[in-house]
């Protein structure tokens, strides 16, 4: 089975609960060293609003779960525009993949502003530009979600997989690491995964540096879950951040009572 493939949707209850998650941030100015933890990418439909948050956006997942459903109100208002519109192509939901992955990316502690900062093309400070070419770089080793749509998973990783998998006799994407590198901003960006040789990740690879304990995984299918209808709406009215993550907070403790 393909890493990255469309799984059957399963019935979803209209929930909000949706974890704060950190995402992986790929960028030019550095190369992100992953390993992907899941054997199986999840397929998710995203929106993106523009006018959300005061008009810094923000990304909603599609309530139109299956093909026959029709209570987006997003593609409800571009149903009868024709597929080359402009209009309908920027509001019609995108097929996202996520995985949990451990971003191994080499980072260091500033010695001058004592950011935690990548090793970038500069090798100075990602915070504040102090050179770092001297500093002792060591794998962040922090547990994250990659998010990318049909060029990066299917193009790309499903292509790697397969080939590592021949090459390295059966040998699954999540045993190796992967560098990613970003040229391009934008919609000019690439993002172009050249995997390394499988080898086995150190067990305190995983462990929060902090507690001493494993690193939790995000539940995929909890991220997948459809936005629901009034956090689309406070969406599209151009609410702010808090008032959306209130709202959510609001449904969730209704939810609780009722149950």
């Amino acid at each position: 089975m393909p890493f990255a493939e469309d799984l059957p949707v399963r019935n979803f209850d209209q929930t909000l609960r949706r974890p704060t998650t950190d995402y992986v941030r790929f960028t030019d100015q550095y190369r992100v060293v992953l390993r992907v933890l899941n054997e199986e990418a999840r397929t998710v439909w995203r929106h993106y609003i523009t006018q959300a948050n005061k008009g810094k956006g923000m990304s909603a997942n599609c309530p139109n779960v299956r093909a026959d459903m029709s209570v987006c109100p997003l593609e409800l208002s571009v149903r009868g525009l024709p597929k080359e519109s402009q209009e309908r192509k920027d509001k019609i939901a995108r097929r996202r993949y996520i995985t949990n992955v451990l971003d191994r990316t080499p980072h260091t502690i500033c010695p001058a502003c004592n950011t935690n900062s990548p090793q970038t093309r500069s090798k100075d400070c990602i915070s504040c530009g102090s050179d770092l070419s001297k500093a002792d770089f060591q794998p962040l080793n922090k547990v994250k979600i990659m998010e990318g749509g049909i060029r990066l998973f299917n193009q790309g990783l499903n292509v790697i997989a397969d080939n590592q998998a021949q090459d390295f006799d059966g040998a699954d994407i999540t045993e190796y690491d992967i560098v990613f590198t970003t040229t391009g901003e934008n919609r000019e960006k690439q993002i172009a995964p050249n995997p390394r040789q499988p080898t086995p990740l150190p067990a305190e690879a995983l462990l929060d540096p902090l507690t001493g304990e494993k690193q939790a995984l995000y539940d995929l299918d909890l991220l997948a879950e459809p936005s629901s209808l009034e956090e689309i709406n406070l969406m599209l009215q151009g609410a702010s951040k808090e008032d959306i993550f209130a709202a959510r907070e609001n449904s969730r403790e209704l939810e609780e009572v009722a149950n």
